[in-house]
């Protein structure tokens, strides 16, 4: 039913000949007196509604964003769609199918010039943090987990068709495949941890980390290597045209990491704030 109502929707906005939004200068978002930042629905540590309230690494972000601009922040509340191009499109430079405006900024955007090459629409705007994959693990066992090695013998769990699925089923010529636990979400694979059924979890870093500072027994994040593990860095992006705004959010990501209001903003969540220069 949702896939037909989606249908309908993007077949409408076909046939209406969709406009996209025209871009708002640095200018027109201080005359405005608003900063208008899309995030992720739904999206752990990094946004989601809790109680009817907004939270969340991008939020605060943005909120920060906002403060050093001058202005008062405000959310497009984005669902994931099938890949990065549509959200982009959906979040930046046209708006969603249902008519909400796009944002001046989306938070959450790969850091790649592959994306940008691949939407002349969006400019994109500076990491504000690198990502890649992590694992909490009983830290006694953490020295065997850098090369997998523990899971030959132990539990590990994962949510199912992800990258760090694939890899826990490739490594080590296939031995850790009777030892993976799939589970239906990472917040379920830290309640197997939690319970002692797992040794260990796996999965992208900031989530792994803010679930792991939640625990109640003692726990280690470590990073093993594999082939197939990347470093991905994460920004914003702004429409192609809002050339000076895309400069102003440079510079206040630039400030907000040197004032140590990233770092705060990460702590907060229990996420280690890898700052991007430092990673390359």
């Amino acid at each position: 039913m949702r896939a037909t109502f989606r249908a309908v929707l993007i077949a409408a906005a076909l046939c209406g000949g969709a406009i996209d939004a025209e871009a708002r200068s640095l200018d027109a978002v201080k005359s405005g007196g608003v900063l208008r930042v899309t995030v992720y629905r739904d999206y752990k540590p990094w946004s989601w509604e809790e109680k009817g309230v907004l939270k969340g690494i991008d939020v605060d972000i943005g909120a920060a964003l906002a403060k050093q601009l001058g202005v008062k922040v405000d959310y497009l509340v984005l669902r994931a769609d099938d890949n990065i191009n549509d959200d982009l499109r959906n979040g930046v430079w046209r708006g969603s199918l249902v008519g909400e405006q796009p944002g001046d900024v989306m938070l959450h955007v790969p850091n790649d010039p592959l994306v940008e090459t691949a939407n002349d629409k969006i400019k994109l705007t500076a990491p504000y943090q690198v990502e890649s994959l992590a694992m909490a693990v009983e830290p006694g066992k953490a020295d065997r987990a850098e090369d997998f090695s523990l899971f030959e013998t132990e539990k590990v769990a994962v949510v199912g068709a992800t990258l760090s699925d694939i890899i826990l089923l490739s490594v080590r010529d296939h031995k850790l495949i009777p030892n993976v636990v799939h589970m239906r979400g990472e917040d379920k694979a830290a309640e197997a941890f939690e319970k002692g059924d797992v040794v260990a979890f796996y999965g992208e870093s900031a989530l792994v980390e803010n679930l792991a500072s939640q625990s109640g027994k003692p726990v280690t994040i470590v990073f093993p290597k594999y082939r197939l593990v990347q470093k991905w860095p994460i920004g914003g992006a702004v429409q192609a045209s809002a050339v000076d705004l895309a400069d102003a959010i440079d510079k206040e990501i630039a400030g907000l990491s040197a004032s140590g209001e990233l770092n705060r903003i990460f702590t907060a969540y229990g996420v280690k704030w890898r700052q991007p220069k430092e990673e390359q």
